[in-house]
């Protein structure tokens, strides 16, 4: 198993423009979870790929589960648990713009412990993490150590993807991500995150920082502006597609996946792949990676493309 995507598991639960009274809401629910997202997004570019999470034994869960088989996204790391799943109420604003509600008190996705990642990785080269589950404990403490334990074994890469709804309070973020940092080779953070961590800094003065703490390629994210890409050996800025946009939901972890797929064809390569890491490379990932998420930003909901999609648009 090529990679191993650790973090919550959920449905997201839409809520319709077409209520006609005042107390009714109606309310669309798919499959989500930014972790799920990145685990499906990879097989969906022909990677071989596998979610690490607590995973409900409720109907919805059995739902989730499903839904991994059919993408061909492995089961063997999910931990089943007897507790509910957790529901992620999204409204959308006229830009199509996500604002989110998370009700995931008690939740499976929450409750994974250490013996939930007594798991034979051997094969596994990249491991992922992001997302609310890095600051929900038990949930967070489990992640760090499983981290902590393979980092250096694997590529490691994060995405904060921060949830103040779920958490708050922003200094609880910024040490579990600090944590974090020195065990992770690759960071993708958007630009509203980078201020939620790092109010008022300049975000080239943090990107630097994080490549001094040990991360060989560090990305930032900034919607329909595009990304900044850097390395020890160059900083790029890509510039997005202009699309017509349904909504934004799943764009960042759309980035994300194919980041990551381009990387994983630079490791198979002889050398080290940060090694290669020059502006020309940059542009080449950042191309591939904002092209990616254009698509999906252009139809509703996180439904993240395919190789073939990818590449027709390149």
């Amino acid at each position: 198993m090529t990679f191993v995507v650790c973090g919550e598991a959920l449905f997201d639960v839409f809520v319709r423009s077409d209520s006609e009274k005042p107390g009714e809401l109606a309310f669309d629910a798919l499959v989500g979870g930014s972790p799920l997202n990145v685990a499906v997004g990879l097989s969906r570019l022909g990677q071989s790929s596998a979610l690490l999470t607590g995973l409900s034994t409720d109907f919805f869960g059995e739902r989730l589960d499903a839904v991994l088989r059919s993408e061909n996204v492995s089961t063997d790391f999910l931990a089943r648990k007897a507790a509910p799943t957790t529901l992620g109420f999204v409204q959308k604003d006229d830009q199509g713009v996500p604002s989110y509600a998370f009700y995931n008190n008690g939740a499976a996705d929450c409750s994974l412990v250490e013996a939930d990642i007594e798991v034979d990785l051997q094969d596994t080269r990249f491991l992922h993490v992001g997302s609310y589950t890095l600051v929900v404990t038990p949930t967070a403490d489990t992640l760090f150590k499983l981290i902590e334990r393979e980092a250096g074994k694997r590529l490691i890469s994060m995405d904060p993807n921060i949830r103040p709804t779920v958490e708050p309070d922003m200094k609880v973020w910024q040490q579990r991500v600090g944590a974090l940092l020195p065990l992770v080779d690759i960071i993708k953070v958007s630009d509203e995150d980078l201020d939620a961590l790092h109010p008022g800094r300049a975000p080239e003065e943090v990107q630097a920082e994080w490549l001094a703490q040990g991360a060989k390629l560090v990305v930032l994210t900034m919607g329909g502006e595009g990304a900044v890409l850097q390395s020890d050996l160059a900083k790029v800025t890509v510039k997005a597609p202009k699309i017509t946009v349904v909504d934004t939901v799943g764009a960042g972890d759309t980035f994300q996946t194919a980041l990551l797929d381009y990387v994983s064809d630079l490791d198979q390569q002889e050398g080290e792949w940060h090694e290669r890491l020059d502006a020309e490379m940059l542009k080449r990932i950042g191309h591939y990676a904002v092209t990616a998420a254009a698509i999906t930003c252009s139809r509703q909901g996180a439904d993240l493309p395919t190789k073939d999609e990818v590449q027709a648009k390149l």
